[in-house]
């Protein structure tokens, strides 16, 4: 099993039948059937360490309904968090400033899908057999990136493009009220005006937040944090739907933004990437982001060269 299966399945391994090697969909079926997860009902918490437990199918519905789930204990936080240091020290350039989020935080920035990031692209890979059960759709992954973020972040939504989408993120750092916990507007993701109090979401380093592309969310107080962070986007079923996603990607390969991190380093959907034997490989090159992803670099590694 990879890394954070064989994270997850510690305390259940009696409750399994067997493991199921080498096959994250498969093994996450197994484990979906064997373990019921518990929940808290204000703040919609999936408690313990149980193995994919974002697939339960009361979970599954409360993240349609609500907009997102938080999990407890869902990976070891350490490794994690040690690659993330190892990029942010050794991925950002000398001359690497504080970046302007949409929601108005300070953040520095790095692409972590390549093979110094096998931490990042194990979690990416679990994760997107749930990303899928959530979305109910064939996903195909957007950029897994290491985050240092500062500041507060303003009521936003990561999108308004009308596909199916997602997000995965892990602080690795404790949060609360008083210094950045996310915030969420539950329901929002359905409809802005519709949307329940905000709750805050209070997380420690190995909790994960999934939730919806278009749900409102922001943090108020915030002190320096890391993120770790994945998106899917549904695998797009028609033409329209292809040409939203085709501009997405395109969107988020824009190589005159700058973001200070080095991309030959630490490239995205780079020559490693795309030797991987994923489900999505064939299809993101089908959907163009490969081409997007090498107009990118050359655009970026010309902007370095020029200063």
């Amino acid at each position: 099993m990879l890394w954070l299966s064989r994270r997850l399945s510690e305390g259940i391994a009696e409750a399994l039948p067997g493991k199921v090697d080498g096959d994250p969909g498969a093994w996450c079926a197994t484990v979906a059937g064997s373990i019921r997860a518990a929940f808290d009902d204000e703040v919609l918490v999936v408690t313990g360490a149980t193995a994919s437990p974002l697939v339960d199918r009361a979970s599954v519905e409360r993240f349609r309904a609500e907009g997102f789930i938080l999990v407890r204990n869902a990976f070891d936080p350490g490794p994690l968090a040690h690659e993330i240091d190892t990029a942010l020290r050794e991925g950002l350039r000398a001359d690497a400033t504080v970046n302007l989020g949409g929601g108005g935080s300070g953040f520095q920035s790095v692409v972590l899908m390549c093979e110094l990031t096998p931490v990042s692209l194990s979690l990416l890979d679990e994760l997107a057999p749930v990303a899928a059960r959530l979305l109910d759709r064939g996903v195909v992954p957007g950029r897994a990136k290491g985050t240092r973020y500062t500041g507060d972040t303003d009521w936003h939504r990561d999108s308004d493009v009308p596909v199916p989408g997602m997000s995965f993120v892990a602080y690795l750092e404790s949060l609360n009220a008083a210094n950045g916990a996310l915030r969420v507007r539950p329901q929002s993701h359905a409809d802005v005006h519709a949307a329940c109090d905000p709750l805050v979401l209070d997380t420690e380093p190995g909790d994960l937040i999934a939730f919806d592309d278009h749900l409102m969310h922001s943090s108020v107080g915030g002190t320096v944090r890391r993120q770790w962070r994945i998106d899917f986007g549904a695998d797009p079923a028609n033409e329209v739907e292809e040409s939203l996603v085709r501009g997405d990607y395109a969107r988020i390969l824009d190589g005159s933004w700058d973001l200070g991190d080095d991309v030959e380093r630490y490239p995205s959907f780079g020559p490693f990437w795309r030797t991987l034997d994923r489900p999505w490989t064939t299809r993101l090159g089908d959907l163009g982001v490969y081409e997007l992803a090498d107009r990118y670099h050359a655009a970026r590694l010309s902007g370095t060269e020029a200063r």
